[in-house]
């Protein structure tokens, strides 16, 4: 097989998914183990304003990223007779949250910025670490191409980032974050619903399930049964409940790094 780095998927011959759980996909899994711990590390022993000026460098970098992305996978769909993808590559995913919630972290103030942050350590951090396990992009583009970079990239940057926030103490989480991490995904899923059942779509997971484990089984018997509507309720509260379960773990190790701390200054004086 061989393929310059922007080919298209379609254009690419001889490749059926090699390095979807070959060896480039436990490649990229361990530069992810060592990879984002460094940098954690890194950048917990800077000040917060070099986190701030991180999230905003990133924000603005993965914004032109997407649209590059989006404009060049949209061409060669057109050019190819595919057309317009609408139903695939529009910014709507959980994932996309990312995007928003960044630049809202980076670049804004009071509770929007508190529910961008508490959504990027919770939500944001399980899909990230989900689609490094299930690095699905793998299937149709090799390892060392565009297609499959933007894409690892992107989902590398979730989970670092996701993870800086708490152990940093950039935040320090309360219950309350329970709530506010829910609010981005909400008013997301107030948009896509409407669009997946009026488009036949399946964005944020939605309305199919499509690839969740024992979910889409079941998204596929409440379709048969004419209440589609129970996918969607059941990956909303699915949705709340991983992200809450994150946010209390967050909060339980911060509140004993605080009291080691505390600990550690009292035997000092």
């Amino acid at each position: 097989m061989g393929c310059g780095f922007f080919d298209y998927k379609y254009f690419i011959e001889n490749y059926n998914g090699e390095d979807f759980n070959g060896i480039m996909h436990v490649v990229y899994i361990l530069i992810c183990l060592i990879g984002i711990p460094m940098l954690i590390r890194h950048y917990r022993q800077k000040g917060d304003e070099d986190i701030t000026r991180l999230m905003r460098f990133s924000a603005v970098l993965l914004i032109v990223e997407e649209i590059t992305k989006i404009t060049w996978e949209s061409y060669w769909d057109i050019v190819s007779g595919h057309g317009f993808n609408a139903g695939g590559i529009l910014p709507l995913e959980t994932c996309s949250l990312f995007i928003y919630c960044l630049a809202a972290a980076g670049f804004g103030k009071g509770k929007v910025r508190e529910c961008a942050l508490a959504w990027m350590a919770s939500i944001g951090i399980l899909g990230g670490m989900s689609y490094i396990v299930v690095t699905n992009v793998l299937k149709w583009y090799p390892f060392f191409t565009y297609g499959a970079f933007h894409s690892m990239i992107f989902h590398f940057m979730m989970v670092f980032i996701g993870l800086l926030i708490p152990f940093s103490n950039y935040h320090l989480f309360r219950k309350k974050d329970m709530l506010q991490g829910y609010v981005p995904q909400l008013l997301l899923a107030v948009v896509v619903i409407p669009l997946d059942y009026l488009m036949d779509w399946d964005y944020m997971l939605l309305h199919y399930a499509g690839g969740v484990p024992l979910i889409e089984n079941l998204a596929d018997k409440f379709t048969a049964l004419g209440m589609p509507w129970l996918t969607t309720l059941v990956m909303l509260v699915v949705y709340f409940l991983l992200g809450s379960l994150i946010i209390a773990i967050n909060i339980h190790f911060q509140n004993k790094a605080i009291a080691r701390e505390n600990k550690g200054s009292l035997d000092l004086a």
